[in-house]
């Protein structure tokens, strides 16, 4: 590691920059997080996957309760030591509930990894009852697409007490995350920070960082409660009143499922009111005055984007989803489910007091809740002569109307008539990344252009998420290395004639091509914007086309109408160019120098426009990263290219059992031949398959007196 960090190094004072900008990070490093190191060919990862509870000192079986920042012992009543604290999972701190730990820690440890380092990562399943799969968002796996860890895409489910080991290249560098992809457990706090750090220049590092990760947090929340919830309304039992559906300036919609409380690292506290809270105590990162620190910000929400901001200051975005931006000086970013930003933030040199805090608030207009739907985390400057609050006040409002406060990413358009506030969305925004082939993909020509269309089309209530008017169905086997076995695929002629359609939807793409999709969210079933992911590829994005909007309140007047629906359902499965001249990839008004992404929201009454090469043979998922939209049938798969890279020996597979009564004396043999061959290829037995009957006796003895050999 120290070699080659001090290749090109001129100054030895840069070479410590340099060597120290590697492992400041905060939260600092534990035994349940991996640090690999620059020098080693492969890494080895262990993530032991377990239910826990919070608010509990385990080692004493002692409930846990919080008061005024801090935790105190329910059975002794006493307040709990700096150690102690650490030891308790306290997520809002309002009750005692079941979350998902990996190594023990809640949300999942860090990873830190070097760019095409491969990565041997053993999942190992604890779980009493539930099957998992872990996917590594944002990692391309080229090469090793069976590895990305889609349950019923790419693998089977892991089953508890069953482990399954990822082997892969660690590409591109940036900042990703890594995250279950099996039902909603995502919203348990399965998902951890994946960093990818660039080998040429380890200075590119940044001398500090702050690893922050952002989820929504609701109390009656599950993997299943989550779905079911996604079907019906919300409602309050207290007060006997249906909870209304919240949403953003534009007017666009958020879930039936109710923001609680936010958390950052896994902290938050609940607030009760828009200003009583119940004192569970915050992240905190420690903070000198005058540095400069490099925020890597991962959006592992489960429903609801988030606005963040340091209170009272402004930083530089010089990052989304691993790729660089051009660097450009905003109040408050917003942040998707799935997206991931890094940005440049100066402490203040002559700070005005000890603390400020870091917010993800919510997009929701506070008038459409009336509450405080905020994530927070406290930035301490340890060096300011002060004492520690940890009782800390919200963050106090900017005045906008002095204070420049533009925000980048917002999935609307909005410029105040009254104030210095102004949306920039990633139509505005350059490349600026070192590794970047724009030449690959400008032009007014395409090789092939898809339309998908994101939405909750339908009629009498039955409104489910689709894509195209496709309720998307799993298969119930792994569609990359069992593809003959899949029975779900779309009966076009029902889609069409019915307007919608449960289906494994899935569009085959060919290799080497350049590819453009237009992701749309407009038409009967139009309302929410949706954060859309494509693995196995990060794209270019070329453009956003908004809707119309009232320059007096922001709000949503009418659908973009650059692309024509033509189905007859008004669901938009099917679409064109308004404009033919605009077909194959003539679309004017695109990026000239366009941004990198794997995740890009698709506004209410809009599209994007993205382009890829299609390098990447595999089976990947395209889908929206809301969670519940996803589950609800929000997704699509892509299949790219004709030849698909060999499956790794021994694979698993999976599919469901019929019984078709017993193999005759031939087929029994077959079997035992086949269990050699496979004890063979594998190193380990299949598995023996006994016979029953009297002309299988000896054969039953033969593989009894063989299996105690082999144990």
């Amino acid at each position: 590691m120290v070699n080659i960090a001090l290749q090109g190094c001129i100054w030895m004072s840069m070479c410590m920059a340099s060597l120290k900008a590697q492992f400041d990070v905060q939260p600092h490093a534990t035994s349940a997080d991996t640090v690999c190191k620059d020098l080693e060919t492969v890494c080895t990862v262990t993530l032991v996957i377990e239910h826990k509870l919070t608010m509990i000192l385990e080692k004493d079986k002692d409930l846990i309760y919080a008061y005024n920042g801090e935790l105190y012992s329910s059975q002794r009543s006493r307040k709990l030591g700096p150690v102690e604290t650490r030891e308790v999972i306290t997520a809002d701190g309002a009750s005692s509930r079941l979350v998902i730990t990996i190594n023990g820690q809640f949300p999942g440890p860090r990873i830190e990894t070097y760019v095409d380092q491969t990565l041997k990562v053993k999942i190992v399943n604890k779980l009493h009852t539930d099957s998992v799969t872990v996917h590594f968002h944002g990692i391309h796996q080229k090469g090793t697409p069976w590895m990305d860890g889609v349950a019923f895409i790419s693998q089977c489910p892991i089953l508890p007490g069953q482990s399954f080991e990822h082997v892969f290249k660690a590409y591109p560098p940036g900042t990703s995350m890594y995250h279950a992809h099996i039902g909603d457990q995502r919203s348990m706090g399965l998902y951890g920070a994946f960093i990818v750090y660039p080998r040429k220049d380890p200075a590119i590092i940044g001398l500090h960082q702050i690893v922050a990760l952002l989820q929504d947090w609701n109390h009656l929340m599950d993997p299943e409660t989550a779905y079911q919830r996604m079907l019906t309304e919300q409602f309050d039992f207290t007060t006997r009143r249906v909870i209304n559906t919240t949403y953003s300036v534009d007017r666009a919609r958020f879930s039936r499922f109710e923001f609680q409380s936010g958390l950052i690292n896994g902290k938050g506290r609940y607030w009760l009111t828009a200003n009583n809270h119940n004192g569970s105590p915050l992240t905190r990162f420690q903070i000198t005055s005058g540095v400069t620190y490099r925020f890597r910000i991962i959006g592992a929400m489960t429903i609801y984007p988030m606005r963040v901001f340091i209170e009272g200051q402004t930083f530089i975005v010089r990052g989304s989803d691993a790729y660089d931006i051009e660097r450009r000086e905003f109040q408050s970013l917003i942040i998707h489910p799935g997206e991931r930003y890094d940005i440049l933030w100066t402490s203040p040199n002559n700070p005005s007091k000890r603390q400020y805090m870091f917010v993800a608030e919510t997009i929701e207009t506070r008038a459409s809740h009336d509450k405080y739907h905020a994530a927070e985390a406290i930035l301490e400057i340890v060096d300011y002569n002060a004492a520690t609050d940890l009782f800390p006040n919200k963050a106090s409002d900017v005045n906008c109307n002095y204070i420049n406060c533009t925000i980048l990413n917002c999935p609307y358009q909005y410029e105040s008539p009254t104030t210095l506030t102004k949306c920039i969305t990633f139509n505005d925004i350059k490349n600026n990344d070192p590794i970047r082939e724009p030449d690959k993909v400008l032009g007014n020509r395409v090789d092939n252009e898809y339309f998908f269309n994101f939405g909750f089309p339908g009629r009498n209530g039955n409104t489910p998420g689709s894509v195209n008017a496709r309720e998307f169905v799993f298969p119930s086997v792994s569609m990359l290395t069992q593809p003959n076995e899949v029975t779900t695929g779309c009966d076009e002629a029902k889609c069409s004639r019915d307007g919608m359609c449960e289906c494994t939807y899935t569009q085959k793409i060919p290799s080497n091509k350049l590819i453009q999709m237009v992701f749309s969210n407009i038409g009967n079933g139009a309302g929410w914007s949706h954060p859309i992911h494509l693995h196995g590829h990060s794209f270019y994005v070329m453009k956003m086309g908004l809707g119309s909007y009232n320059r007096l309140n922001g709000y949503l007047v009418g659908p973009n109408t650059d692309i024509n629906c033509t189905d007859s359902f008004g669901y938009c499965s099917t679409m064109r160019w308004n404009n033919e001249s605009w077909n194959d990839g003539n679309i004017p008004g695109m990026n000239d120098d366009p941004p990198q992404k794997d995740t890009i929201v698709v506004p209410t009454g809009g599209y994007v426009v993205v382009r890829f090469i299609s390098d990447n043979p595999g089976v990947w998922l395209l889908h929206c990263h809301v969670d519940l939209h996803n589950t609800n049938g929000m997704g699509m798969v892509i299949d790219e290219g004709d030849t698909k890279p060999t499956t790794p020996i021994g694979f698993p597979v999976c599919r469901s059992f019929e019984f078709k009564g017993f193999p005759t004396t031939n087929e029994t043999e077959t079997t035992i031949n086949q269990s050699d061959q496979t004890k063979t290829d594998t190193g380990t037995s299949s598995g023996t398959r006994f016979i029953f009957g009297v002309e299988n006796i000896l054969t039953i003895v033969v593989l009894s007196i063989w299996n105690e050999t082999e144990l």
